[in-house]
């Protein structure tokens, strides 16, 4: 059997006494936190959700009821002050002066924002904002088109178009003007702004012996309107608050846009001109019904409630809303399930010592084996002895153990015969390189005087018999130059000199000096850096070489042109920059994919390659801890793919 053998006998082993001790603990964990979990979901079900949603109803149902008592308050004052002699006997005489103070009066002291007194033809006699602005006609308001046709009062709410509003005077017009903003999962929006007014009206119509004799019109401008929202939530949640957020919180929606709301942004700003959700929409302002249920209001999570406002001809114009912050149920839910997780704490802690007693109890004959393994750690292989009263299972074991010792023990005398012979091979290879090294250096010199004397024979004998064959000498002598300096460069061995470089600014600088090569004419450069790249610590000489050399090849590798796109990147999680070099060059074939990194290796004509470049890259890559990978497919291009360590 293989040393892999007799370690996975071994782990079985260890494995069925492991699964004895865990099941018994798992057991015991999984009944009580099966039972704890139960009881707590059961108790969270029945009390606190609950309780959380007859809070919203109840609320939402408040909130409707102090609305309508609004309504119907105003409405009572309108209906007296129609009665008033002073108010009937002004309308019929058409003393517009005389009214003009008087509803100026009244809008003061009952917070009225409109103010107005119609003639029975549906025309403007007067306004308290505007006492310039009458003779118009208003037929088209449905409540004052409502009462002089029925003769009755009438209340409620409803919308004026953004020419109405700038009649009754430029202050309510710039209120009514709400910027929608986009918000998530809401209706797409085709306006940019809210024009419209959401009034809350009262009509009642001024008799005169039993004659009609005008229409006096009151409304509140609920755009904008902070101190509506602000007193209903008063009402109805106090000064409750979480985290310096309130509680409780009520809007006004014209249709889907918020106009009046004390819920804030994450800046602390009313949230005015933000927008309902589609699906809410739907089923309260279209249906008609009401909603309830959790929803992220703005920027954080509510339990929200939401019924619809309709007019007189009851049609749906808006919505109201009540949301009670989640994190106040939420607080609940904590400390019930903290009591729980207190409960299955202690259950846990009582299946450990359990479990703690039983583990001592199977696994002392298991120390035993744990201590023998030391020993061979240490070099010293003798084989573990158990007594007879152990267990079939551990004595089986021993003797796999000892079976595994003397297998180590054979496979060990062969490792080190092995690492003998790779330490001898080693050597040759270093003197071998430093023989490279040593014939390189000797080679140059008389290289240099062959490339010397044949550039001067050049230029004496240019246009002779002699001047292309003095070419090829200088060509050649050129390229035994540049195969000796990519052999040095392969051969030598040192450690780099690493200072901490910010890699885009490398890049960039080998980049904008290959820009100027006549190779890259007809190369388009692409740059993806990430700017938050951390700084890493290397040798930025040889750096410039690995992209110097990537990027020559790329252009190599695109004779006709094509694109070079240098990627940078940083991974947290394995805590490495990542460098991509990809053209869109012929590729490399399977064939070659394997010996790319050898030295001397190159496709390219001759004359062109050395093929040490890539094995230099390699070399560079490895001093300094990283990886470099290749993709390449035939046709389409190759992609270099470099990790370093960010120490």
């Amino acid at each position: 059997m293989s040393f892999e053998g007799w370690l996975k006998k071994i782990d079985y082993l260890r494995s069925t006494l492991r699964f004895k001790l865990i099941f018994g603990l798992l057991t015991i964990v999984f009944l009580m936190g099966a039972l704890s979990v139960y009881l707590g979901v059961s108790s969270i079900n029945r009390n606190v959700i609950r309780e959380a949603y007859d809070n919203v109803r109840n609320s939402l149902k408040a909130i409707s009821d102090i609305y309508q008592e609004e309504i119907r308050n105003r409405a009572r004052i309108i209906e007296y002050l129609s009665r008033t002699s002073e108010i009937v006997n002004a309308t019929a005489a058409g003393q517009r002066e005389y009214l003009y103070e008087k509803l100026v009066q009244i809008k003061k002291e009952f917070d009225f924002d409109i103010v107005n007194v119609v003639n029975p033809d549906g025309t403007i006699l007067v306004r308290a904002n505007n006492f310039e602005a009458y003779g118009d006609s208003v037929l088209d308001y449905k409540y004052i088109k409502w009462v002089l046709t029925h003769r009755k009062p009438a209340a409620g709410t409803g919308i004026l178009g953004y020419e109405n509003i700038k009649r009754e005077g430029p202050e309510l017009a710039e209120r009514t003007l709400i910027p929608i903003i986009p918000t998530p999962k809401a209706r797409a929006q085709k306006r940019e702004v809210e024009e419209r007014a959401l009034v809350m009206k009262t009509v009642s119509p001024i008799f005169q012996r039993g004659r009609l004799v005008g229409v006096l019109y009151a409304a509140v401008l609920l755009n904008n309107n902070d101190r509506f929202v602000d007193r209903f939530k008063k009402l109805i949640f106090k000064e409750e608050k979480i985290k310096n957020k309130d509680v409780g919180t009520v809007t006004i929606f014209l249709e889907d846009v918020r106009v009046a709301t004390n819920v804030v942004d994450e800046n602390g700003r009313r949230a005015v001109g933000t927008l309902i959700s589609e699906e809410v929409f739907r089923k309260v302002f279209e249906e008609g019904q009401d909603w309830l249920g959790r929803a992220f209001v703005v920027n954080d999570y509510y339990l929200s409630g939401y019924t619809p406002l309709v007019d007189i001809e009851n049609r749906p114009v808006g919505i109201l809303y009540v949301g009670i912050l989640e994190a106040k149920f939420s607080n609940l839910l904590w400390r019930t399930a903290l009591l729980y997780f207190l409960l299955i704490f202690l259950m846990t802690a009582l299946a450990i010592y359990i479990s703690t007693y039983l583990v001592n109890l199977y696994t002392r004959p298991i120390n035993r084996l744990i201590q023998a393994t030391s020993e061979i750690a240490r070099g010293n292989y003798h084989p573990v002895e158990l007594s007879p009263e152990e267990s079939a299972e551990v004595r089986e074991m021993a003797e796999y153990f000892n079976q595994m010792v003397r297998a180590v023990e054979e496979r060990d005398r062969r490792l080190k015969d092995m690492a003998e012979k790779t330490i001898l091979r080693s050597e040759k290879l270093a003197s071998i390189g430093r023989l490279a090294s040593g014939i390189a250096h000797e080679l140059n010199n008389p290289l240099t005087g062959i490339l010397t004397y044949s550039s001067l024979l050049l230029e004496e004998l240019k246009g002779t018999p002699y001047e292309e064959d003095l070419k090829v000498i200088k060509e050649e002598t050129m390229r035994c130059r540049k195969i000796i300096r990519g052999l040095l460069d392969f051969a030598r061995d040192y450690r780099p000199e690493k200072v901490p470089v910010n890699l885009n600014k490398l890049i960039e600088e080998v980049l904008s000096i290959l820009e100027k090569h006549v190779n890259f004419h007809n190369i388009k450069i692409k740059r993806n850096f990430d700017s938050e790249l951390p700084e890493v610590r290397v040798d930025a000489d040889e750096f410039r070489s690995v992209i110097n050399n990537l990027a020559m090849n790329a252009a190599d590798a695109m004779p006709s042109g094509g694109e070079l796109t240098i990627t940078t990147s940083f991974a947290r999680e394995q805590n490495q920059v990542i460098i991509r070099v990809a053209d869109t060059g012929v590729g490399i074939s399977e064939e070659n994919m394997k010996r790319i990194f050898e030295p001397f290796f190159t496709t390219k004509e001759k004359g062109k390659g050395t093929g040490l470049g890539l094995a230099m890259v390699y070399g560079v890559i490895k001093r300094h801890n990283g990886t470099i990978d290749v993709k390449s497919k035939v046709g389409e291009g190759t992609e270099f793919i470099i990790k370093l360590p960010v120490e």
